[in-house]
Formats: C-alpha cells, structure tokens, sequence
C-alpha cells in the first residue's frame, strides 16, 4: 500500500483509533499532524500572539475567525507533513482538508492526489452524522453534560465570595461591576464557573484595570499536568481506554494540585480558573480547595443568570462553535467541502467498533 495515508474525518469520526491500528498493522508511524504542524508554519511568519485576543474572546464569531485565519498555514502544514511523514499514517484535523477557499482548496487536493485518503464518517447522511458527533463530543457526568454538571453543582456557588450574572452583558460592564462592588487587597484574584461564562475575558480586563498579572489556568494547566505525570501522551491513552467518563475521573486526580499549585506560585495576580477546577465531587477533595480558597477575599463567580436552567441554555448556545453561519460539526461533515469522492474510501463505522 502506496504511503503515506492520509485519515480525515470530523472529531469523533474514529480517525485516531482506526489511524493507529492501520500503522500498527503496517508497522509504520502514526502520526497526529495537528500536533506537529506549528513547526511548519514559521517560513510562512506565523505568529501565534495574534490568535491571543481571539482565544480570550468569548463570542460566536471566535471559530469562525480562526479557522479562516489558519486556512494558509493549514495548507503548508499538509504540504510539507506529506514529505517529512512520508512512511506513515497521517491523521489530518477537520481544518486540514475542509477550506471555504477554491484556491486553497484545489491546492490541497493537488498535494494528495498521489495518495490514498481514508474518509470516516459515522453515517452517509449529513444529518445522522452530525446527531452521532454530537453525542459523540458530549463528556457526560453523572447522567448530565459537563457543562450542565458543573453550573447544577453546588461547588462554584459554595466557594464564591460573590457571584456575578453575566446575561446581556459585555465584559466591560461585567468588569465595571466588579470594580464597583468590591474592594481588593494584595492578595489573588479568583475567577471561577462554568465553561464559557468569561472568565478569562473579564479577568483580563480586570487585571489591566488593576495593573496585574493575568494567570489563565489554560496557559499553564497541561504544563502542570505533565510535570505530575499525566503528559498528552497519558492523557490519550486514558480517553482510548476509558472514554469520557474515565477520562473525567482521571483529571479529577490532578486538578487540586494545579490550583495549588499555580496560588502558591503567583501573588497579587488575577487568576482565571478552568471549568472542572472549582468541582470535586470527592468531600476530601472539595474541602481541601475550599481551604485553599479560602484566606481570598475576591473569589468571583461569573454565570449567566441566577436561574440555572436559563445559564444552561444560554452556555450551551455560546459554547456551540459556529463557522460559516453553521455548527462546525455540520459545516465540517459537508460532502461538497470534503475531498473529491474519486480520491477517499468512506467508511460507516458502528459507534461501538472500528
């Protein structure tokens, strides 16, 4: 079989499991070009602090923006990971081989003309195969959706000093209640809540009004995550074996250490907590960070409304990424953004075996 393979697909279509076992049959490399793409972007005068801003902006435009900012440097990265993965199995992500750009796109058509591409998706009907991935993507505790566990849980509220609703506001205003209401010390900043609710957003704005470091949880996390032994290469290997769920449960292991760590390590900063790091279900575990939290007077809690139905519904909607007018899952499932039908093998796996 001609090499290298290329395997494209949505998230959750089972490129990586497949990906692996066909090297692991070829006895050849496998090669995730997500991972290792950055590296050949830098000819191009890439520069990442750019996409910083757009990260930090919690709104609806935020996937759309990206994704055709990095059509260009997607493009190189398929280009040249064809000729430095020559001998392997290659797994492009959904941006590596969909582009809303004809130029672009017959470009990277061009490039994989001489090798077999493997399409998967769950289902040849759009619609079946966006309600698969959808289901697919959702992490479930406790029989509800991640975000939903963590706004219906009474960790956040139990651990806030105060709590802020953020409905139909900017975070300007956001920011200017908070400076408003509360007085600060010397001590951290704490921002706490569910996924999508500004935290990151509002801390920066804060910190700037305060003359303050910002410290994101989701610069540093995966940094301390590895230096406790859980690197990505661990991280993988739990979600293959144990799915979501088991996934979850792992995390759970090194998340009081990173809080921990990180307000140990930083003083009189603004300080943006990740969605799961405020939740413990274990007591040991909650009593610990409400011991940590606890010597903080300005432990801020940012949710979209007092009713917690309503911030649920209103999450969900902002944490759904939209490109093109469209629910990136959808836009990316699209047959006629997808390569030339002549060129992939498209495979129906069942949700319950490759």
């Amino acid at each position: 079989m001609k090499l290298p393979i290329l395997i494209i697909g949505p998230q959750f279509s089972g490129k990586n499991a497949v990906g692996r076992l066909l090297a692991s049959e070829l006895a050849v490399s496998f090669i995730l070009l997500w991972q290792v793409c950055e590296k050949f972007w830098h000819d191009m005068d890439f520069d990442k602090s750019v996409l910083d801003p757009v990260w930090q902006n919690d709104n609806k435009d935020q996937a759309d923006w990206i994704y055709r900012y990095m059509m260009p440097f997607d493009a190189k990265a398929v280009e040249r990971g064809v000729t430095e993965y020559a001998n392997c199995v290659i797994e492009l992500a959904p941006p590596q081989y969909v582009y809303n750009d004809t130029a672009l796109f017959n470009r990277v058509r061009q490039i994989l003309q001489p090798y077999p591409v493997v399409l998967l998706l769950p289902s040849e009907d759009v619609d079946v195969s966006l309600q698969m991935l959808t289901a697919g993507r959702r992490m479930m505790i406790n029989g509800m959706e991640r975000n939903e566990y963590f706004v219906r849980d009474h960790a956040n509220y139990d651990l806030a000093k105060h709590p802020f609703f953020t409905r139909e506001k900017t975070p300007a205003q956001i920011c200017d209640e908070i400076m408003d209401q509360l007085k600060f010390d010397d001590s951290n900043i704490v921002f706490i809540g569910p996924r999508g609710t500004g935290k990151t957003t509002v801390g920066r704005l804060l910190a700037e009004r305060l003359g303050r470091t910002q410290v994101s949880m989701d610069t540093l996390r995966f940094q301390y995550y590895a230096e406790a032994g859980w690197g990505p290469q661990a991280q993988q290997k739990t979600f293959e074996d144990e799915g979501h769920e088991g996934y979850y449960r792992r995390w759970q292991q090194f998340r009081l250490t990173v809080v921990e760590r990180i307000l140990n390590e930083h003083q009189n900063c603004v300080f943006d907590s990740g969605a799961g790091h405020s939740v413990f279900e274990d007591e040991i575990d909650f009593k610990r960070i409400y011991e940590l939290l606890a010597p903080y007077p300005n432990v801020i809690l940012l949710t979209p409304s007092p009713d917690r139905d309503e911030s649920i519904a209103i999450l969900e909607q902002r944490n759904t990424p939209m490109i093109n007018g469209m629910v990136a899952d959808r836009f990316f499932c699209y047959p006629s953004l997808q390569l030339e039908a002549s060129k992939a093998s498209c495979v129906y796996p069942r949700q319950d075996s490759v």
